[in-house]
């Protein structure tokens, strides 16, 4: 963890890497000459080559920052209660969702760790490269459990009633840590969460990187103990029932594909679909007079044009049946735009935001041909994906606020072992 003596830790912790843009980078990076940034999300130089990189300067910054002491390894085994206090997206009330960081042993997903979307290629390589140079995981994957039983929430009652470890503002979120080393404790939490199998709200490129890198260290490292570190992962764990999770819509922009006139893809839709003109970004979503049975996307167009797009929902067997995103990808991505899902892979042609205003002005300026509006999924169709051995397209699910990078972090490098609680 960070020496609370040695950095303000309000300027040192950020957002996951994903969410960080340029600018970000360039406002973390002179915020303070320790923040996670420097870790994460490093700048990338034209003189980069394979032995001076981002990668191998984030190793050189967690290693100077361990000599320094601005980083420090903890006396012993714990797990760590952490609040996240921010106001809720849509209403602006108060909002605290409390959860629990600790290691999680790696198994294969599909048994007891569910993924319930598709991942992206570059996001997959360059994980894969900072933890292979750094052995660390430097941000927890975010997983979701259920019905733990009344012995847990117990445990995080007790523990939350006493006060904070620390507690810092950041960026208008509130992150309040607890530590927790009691082997009692431990043992309350394994109990607790023994027979619930943890479905990924955030961060499946982060485990699937934790599995590759435990399956080439186990390759190196044949005489390591089942216990060494890097046969887990980092994880924030919190209740899929916890009333202020909160997933945001996730758009699609649509860019540089051959040959793609909006009025051809116009006409293409209304031949297909019910297109009803929309005054607003906002009134493409909201649900027509009378109702509707269909799936409903916002379309944007040159112009811009707004509509309001009905798909036809096709069965009702699976869960997927029943998500916007799905329909929008089945029936208008892949076959009218052309973009299926191995030209999905490499992010060439589509673009994600939250804000629908940035999708209409994306098109309005000629940059993005094209983008889609879409309702956010529930909670509960989320899990029932992931239960149901299914995944959703890529970037279906923004599970918000996304917990802060530089609270804890998890060294895997080869020797060190978890110890018996």
């Amino acid at each position: 963890m960070y020496d609370q003596h040695r950095v303000d830790l309000a300027r040192v912790v950020a957002p996951p890497y994903d969410v960080i843009t340029p600018e970000d980078r360039v406002r973390y990076y002179a915020q303070d000459p320790h923040n996670v940034v420097r870790l994460i999300a490093g700048v990338v130089h034209d003189s980069d080559n394979p032995a001076d990189n981002k990668y191998t300067r984030a190793a050189v910054f967690f290693q100077q920052w361990l000599r320094e002491g601005v980083l420090r390894s903890e006396p012993g085994p714990g797990f760590y209660v952490y609040r996240q206090s921010f106001p809720d997206p849509a209403s602006g009330q108060p909002r605290a969702r409390t959860g629990m960081l600790a290691v999680v042993q790696l198994e294969a997903l599909g048994k007891t760790v569910l993924a319930h979307e598709r991942t992206h290629l570059r996001p997959r390589v360059d994980q894969q490269s900072l933890t292979q140079a750094v052995d660390a995981n430097l941000s927890p994957v975010f997983a979701l459990y259920q019905n733990p039983g009344p012995a847990l929430g117990e445990l995080l009652t007790r523990v939350t009633s006493a006060p904070a470890w620390f507690s810092i503002e950041a960026e208008g979120e509130g992150h309040a840590v607890w530590r927790v080393p009691d082997p009692g404790d431990f043992r309350i939490l394994g109990a607790a969460l023994a027979e619930s199998r943890l479905f990924i709200a955030d961060g499946h490129h982060r485990y699937e990187t934790a599995w590759k890198y435990q399956n080439r260290q186990q390759a190196a490292h044949p005489e390591a103990s089942p216990r060494a570190a890097f046969n887990y992962v980092l994880m924030l764990l919190a209740d899929a029932d916890d009333p202020s999770l909160r997933i945001l819509p996730t758009h699609r922009l649509v860019h540089g594909v051959p040959g793609l006139d909006g009025l051809s893809l116009l006409a293409r839709l209304r031949k297909r679909f019910t297109l009803t003109p929309a005054s607003s970004a906002a009134a493409t979503l909201e649900a027509p007079p009378g109702g509707t049975a269909a799936h409903q996307v916002g379309v944007v167009l040159p112009g811009p044009a707004l509509f309001r797009l009905q798909i036809p929902r096709k069965g009702a067997g699976r869960p997927l049946d029943s998500l916007d995103v799905v329909a929008l990808h089945r029936d208008v991505i892949g076959p009218e735009i052309g973009l299926r899902e191995g030209r999905l892979e490499d992010e060439r042609h589509i673009t994600y935001t939250r804000d629908a205003g940035f999708a209409v002005e994306q098109v309005r300026s000629g940059r993005a041909q094209a983008a889609f509006l879409l309702r956010p999924p529930q909670v509960a169709d989320v899990l029932a994906v992931a239960d149901s051995g299914a995944v959703m397209p890529q970037k279906s699910t923004y599970f918000y606020p996304k917990p802060a990078s530089g609270i804890v972090f998890n060294p895997l490098a080869p020797g060190i072992e978890i110890p018996e609680v």
